[in-house]
């Protein structure tokens, strides 16, 4: 080989490496699918880069369609961040063919996982046997919040090693904020923790569990229920003994069921639908429930 092919082959051969470094130094795509998982991933990629949200805030999971840029989205992405198939079931196909590259956070080891209520208070379908189920709304307990963002940060450095420390320090910062905060909650909420209340549907347990609120029942086991005459009958009742009745906003109130009947009324939202896309979100939306809450059954 020539003097010259040499030199040709060599610069060549020092171009594909420098073009390597770049594609090798160029931050992970992260896609996570609900806006609270989506404010603590931003927390933890700060300074390093912003992850893709796939579900903005007014739309519910549990009857997403994807977009054909949003699927393109998925495959080209490093890591694809959900809660699991129970709440996000339209992406459950999609992630089978990634080959491995998503994070499914309901199976973290030491997350705090409750099953689904079941009794009468909780409009159960009692011939269908839910005993095994997990309740998947695991964002709304702020210890599970912490162990996530750990997750998360051990999971990036693994595909992200360049930027292992920014992911440590910053979910070490993340971690903290979240116990000081949990501490403020625990003290607004301790006040109306005995004043019973009626919710749309089982959302918040996490939440409810962790602060020991006084939570009645909720009108709807799932959301594509419709009321049976039976059980708006028993709603009505159970109006009569609660404080307050929240609705959600990612879903339209049913008027009959407070028809003729005085009770206060809030809303809850376990998603953040229209909180901007920061890292603070996460904690607006807790603020928020416990705003709600403190708002409606103070007043008692």
């Amino acid at each position: 080989m020539s003097n010259q092919a040499i030199k040709k082959f060599l610069k060549l051969l020092f171009w594909i490496l420098n073009l390597s470094n770049i594609v090798l130094a160029s931050p992970p795509q992260v896609v996570v699918t609900i806006k609270p998982i989506y404010a603590l991933t931003v927390g933890v990629m700060e300074g390093v880069s912003k992850p893709y949200l796939l579900l903005q805030g007014t739309e519910s999971p549990h009857n997403y369609n994807l977009r054909p840029s949003q699927v393109r989205k998925l495959y080209s992405s490093d890591l694809v961040i959900w809660i699991g198939p129970s709440v996000e079931g339209f992406l459950e196909k999609t992630i089978a063919s990634l080959h491995d590259k998503d994070l499914l956070l309901l199976e973290i080891q030491d997350l705090t996982l409750l099953k689904i209520r079941q009794n009468d208070a909780w409009d159960i379908d009692h011939d269908h046997d839910s005993a095994s189920h997990i309740d998947p709304h695991i964002w709304l307990d702020p210890q599970n919040a912490k162990i996530i963002v750990q997750t998360i940060a051990h999971k990036l450095s693994l595909i992200d090693s360049s930027n292992a420390v920014h992911y440590l320090n910053n979910s070490t910062k993340l971690i903290k904020k979240l116990e000081q905060f949990d501490q403020k909650l625990k003290l607004q909420l301790n006040s109306i923790k005995d004043i019973p209340y009626l919710v749309f549907h089982d959302a918040f347990q996490y939440f409810e569990k962790h602060y020991g609120l006084a939570v009645a029942g909720s009108i709807y086991k799932s959301t594509d229920r419709r009321l049976s005459a039976k059980r708006l009958a028993k709603l009505r009742q159970r109006l009569k003994s609660i404080s307050c009745l929240f609705s959600e906003p990612q879903f339209e109130p049913i008027p009959a069921i407070v028809e003729d009947i005085s009770v206060r009324q809030g809303v809850l939202d376990p998603l953040g639908a229209a909180l901007p896309l920061t890292s603070d979100s996460y904690f607006t939306l807790l603020q928020n429930l416990a705003d709600s809450l403190s708002e409606c059954l103070d007043k008692s």
